[in-house]
């Protein structure tokens, strides 16, 4: 068997993860299956992350990057908040249509693990940080405080994305987050 650096095997076993979670779902996924699905040694999965949980978390972590990314990349934080959380939710649409996202959906449920903990900080904090950025490019505050307003797209999101999961109607879930996006853009912008 050819020599893969440690950082490659990490790689090959995230990946692998990924790939079982999406065909298989988070119960499926053991050592075997994920070795197998790597095509490596099922001693590698214990030597690179110390666990099968560890790896779960990393393949989970992993994904929860690639949605900040694509949620946030390109994003005209200048263009103020309403337009900003529109596309914000329209991402979202987007990425419900994605399998390799759907994971993130049915499976990363906190469960009291203060690793999960950490993956969900990191979820919302995507949010607060998006609505810095269009803070800092505007000038101005929006109608509502900014912590409140980063809650509530995430709960807006957490909602459609909970309902998603157990409808399967993707039309419902994404004229939702459109709808969330509209009431949310109006609120922000609002002055009292």
């Amino acid at each position: 068997m050819p020599y893969i650096s440690a950082v490659d095997r990490r790689e090959q076993l995230i990946n692998a993860t990924i790939a079982v979670l999406q065909k298989s779902g988070l119960e499926l996924v053991t050592t075997r299956s994920v070795a197998a699905e790597a095509k490596a040694p099922l001693a590698s999965i214990h030597y690179t992350f110390g666990s099968l949980d560890d790896l779960v978390l990393a393949a989970f972590e992993r994904l929860i990057d690639e949605v900040s990314f694509l949620v946030a990349d390109g994003l005209d934080v200048n263009a103020g908040y309403g337009p900003c959380i529109i596309g914000i939710m329209k991402r979202v649409s987007d990425l419900l249509e994605d399998e390799r996202y759907g994971v993130l959906l049915r499976d990363l449920n906190p469960t009291g693990d203060r690793r999960v903990e950490i993956l969900e900080e990191k979820y919302y904090r995507l949010a607060q940080d998006l609505i810095d950025s269009i803070a800092d490019a505007v000038g101005h505050e929006p109608a509502i405080p900014r912590p409140q307003l980063a809650r509530m797209t995430m709960a807006a999101i957490d909602g459609v994305v909970l309902q998603f999961a157990a409808s399967n109607d993707i039309e419902t879930a994404c004229s939702d987050l459109a709808q969330f996006g509209l009431v949310l853009a109006d609120t922000s912008e609002r002055r009292h």
